[in-house]
């Protein structure tokens, strides 16, 4: 067992690692997006899960998505006391109340806010910052820009809003 959480260089490593043998084996770059595509093509009959470049209903992409859970649900096993199931959300809560109605409404509309940015900005975050930069990307860059200045406003301005949680 693992008595501190893992180090970021673990976690850094790793996705180097495997964003390279994804490149490597099949030609083609990591983005989550597109893993969670694939997963919809297994249900769904919609043409744009069905595209070529989806990866197919369990392509790479697909177990790609599945590893990420995989590996996170490792990482709560091996680090002794992390693993601790239950619908508290630390912050999220103190901000937001505990109310599973208003969580599960947040979630969801951050969770679509997710996705039409995914789709404006032709990839997630993981994608652009991720494969986008790899190949040498200047939109991908510019991305990766925005979403770093955005998320780093965003959290000072909900800190001053909210008196310095």
């Amino acid at each position: 067992m693992v008595e501190t959480y893992w180090d970021f260089w673990i976690g850094g490593l790793a996705i180097a690692t495997v964003a390279f043998l994804i490149t490597f084996v099949t030609g083609q770059f990591i983005g989550v997006t597109k893993g969670y595509a694939s997963i919809c093509s297994i249900v769904s009959k919609h043409p744009f899960f069905h595209r070529p470049e989806m990866g197919g209903a369990f392509g790479f992409r697909t177990l790609f998505v599945i590893g990420i859970m995989l590996g996170g649900l490792l990482a709560a096993l091996t680090t002794e006391g992390s693993w601790n199931p239950s619908f508290d959300y630390g912050w999220f809560d103190k901000l937001y109340g505990d109310n599973l109605i208003v969580k599960a409404f947040l979630l969801t509309f951050g969770g679509a806010c997710w996705g039409y940015g995914a789709r404006m900005a032709d990839g997630c975050t993981s994608g652009n910052a991720i494969g986008g930069l790899s190949k040498g990307s200047l939109a991908s860059l510019i991305t990766t820009c925005a979403f770093m200045i955005s998320g780093i406003s965003a959290t000072f301005l909900i800190n001053y809003l909210l008196g310095g949680l």
